[in-house]
């Protein structure tokens, strides 16, 4: 029976997943973004086991409801975000040496894409293991070194040259 179930899951995944991807890319604007998504319906699919496999118009009301949700992360990012610029503006009135640089970081990670800045609070806010990050990502631990080095070379490009380089004590 587990094996029908899958090969039932991979049709539907043969047959449909280049629409649900193109419903979900058409709305938002990353690609591998609208590709995890679109797996996400499919996982959907697996999880609540319907008697029959969905049409189409099902599929593409649970895509519907995932992008709903992230629409709703993004904004709760977007409002994280810019509470996290306004401390830096606010911050940066200090004289502070160390609060200087913490609000300029915060200014940078705030003009980061998402999942950039993601992987690098992961990382260093809450300080996880590459198996741990890999484990929050759902990816594999090379792909989330891949995403770690990608990330902190877009801070590095973003972040001015004093703040990359070691201070000397």
């Amino acid at each position: 029976m587990l094996a029908t179930r899958e090969q039932e899951l991979i049709a539907l995944h043969a047959e449909h997943f280049s629409r649900i991807y193109q419903y979900i890319a058409y709305r938002i604007n990353d690609r591998e973004r609208a590709e995890e998504l679109a797996n996400d319906v499919f996982r959907i699919v697996w999880e609540k086991q319907p008697p029959e496999p969905p049409g189409v118009g099902w599929l593409i009301a649970t895509a519907r409801n995932v992008l709903g949700n992230e629409y709703k992360g993004r904004s709760r990012r977007d409002q994280l975000m810019q509470r996290l610029a306004e401390e830096a503006r606010a911050q940066a009135v200090t004289t502070n040496d160390d609060e200087q640089q913490q609000a300029s970081v915060a200014e940078i990670l705030s003009r980061l894409k998402d999942r950039d800045r993601e992987i690098l609070m992961l990382s260093y806010w809450d300080d996880l293991t590459a198996a741990e990050l890999a484990e929050s990502l759902g990816c594999t631990p090379s792909a989330a070194a891949v995403r770690l080095h990608r990330a902190r070379k877009a801070f590095a490009k973003a972040a001015p040259q004093h703040l990359m380089t070691e201070r000397e004590v």
